[in-house]
C-alpha cells in the first residue's frame, strides 16, 4: 500500500488549508478577545447581582419595621426637643430676658437689675448665673416667683434677699397706697446649659 502524502504545493490542497488555518485563527482571536472578556464580564454581573438580590432580601424583612422606626424617630426627636426647652445647648439672654421680663409684668413686680455674671462650667454642663433685683408688693413678689417655678427651662434661685424698699415711707403702707413698691429682692438666679 501506498502511503497517502501531503504536498503543500498543490492548490487543491493549499487553499482549503490555508482557509482552516484563517478560521482556526478567526475563532482563537474571537475567543480571546470577545468570548473570554464577557464571560468574566458575565461573573462579575452575576456576583453582583446575587449581592443585590442578598440586600433587597433584607431591606424587604426589614420594610414592614420601617413605619415603626419612623415613629420611634419621631418620639425621639419630640422628646429631644421637649429637653432642648429645659436643658438648651446654649445660653439664651435675650429670651431669658423677654421671658423674664414678661413674668414680672403679668405679677406686677419691676426688674431694676439683670446682670449676667461668669458662667461656671461643670463636666457635663454649663451654669449660666444672673444676678437680678426686683420690687413690688409682697404678694406679687411671691407670685412671681411661682411663675419662675413654673417656667419650662430649669432655674436654681440662690443668695435670695428680701427687704423693704427703703424710699417708701411709713405712712404711705399705713395709708393702704396699693400702688407702692413695698419690698425689694435681690437674688442669684441660675440656668444651665449643656456642655459641648
Amino acid at each position: 500500500m501506498k502511503k497517502p502524502s501531503i504536498n503543500l504545493k498543490d492548490p487543491r490542497l493549499r487553499v482549503p488549508l490555508l482557509m482552516l488555518i484563517i478560521v482556526i485563527a478567526g475563532c482563537y482571536y474571537w475567543y480571546n478577545q470577545v468570548y473570554s472578556p464577557l464571560k468574566i464580564e458575565k461573573t462579575k454581573l452575576e456576583k453582583e447581582l446575587t449581592a443585590k438580590k442578598d440586600t433587597l432580601r433584607i431591606i424587604q424583612a426589614l420594610k414592614p419595621q420601617l413605619a415603626q422606626l419612623r415613629m420611634e424617630l419621631n418620639a425621639a426627636q419630640n422628646k429631644l426637643d421637649s429637653l432642648k426647652s429645659i436643658f438648651p445647648d446654649q445660653k439664651e439672654v435675650p429670651k431669658l430676658i423677654r421671658e423674664i421680663t414678661s413674668v414680672a409684668r403679668a405679677s406686677g413686680i419691676t426688674t431694676t437689675r439683670f446682670n449676667p455674671m461668669p458662667d461656671v462650667e461643670r463636666e457635663y454642663y454649663i451654669e449660666n448665673r444672673y444676678s437680678i433685683m426686683v420690687e413690688g408688693r409682697y404678694h406679687d413678689l411671691a407670685n412671681f416667683y411661682a411663675f419662675l417655678a413654673n417656667f419650662t427651662l430649669i432655674i436654681n434661685l440662690s443668695s435670695m434677699h428680701i427687704a423693704t424698699n427703703p424710699s417708701i415711707s411709713i405712712s404711705r403702707e399705713i395709708s393702704g397706697s396699693d400702688l407702692a413698691s413695698t419690698v425689694l429682692a435681690s437674688f442669684q438666679m441660675t440656668t444651665f446649659s449643656s456642655r459641648k
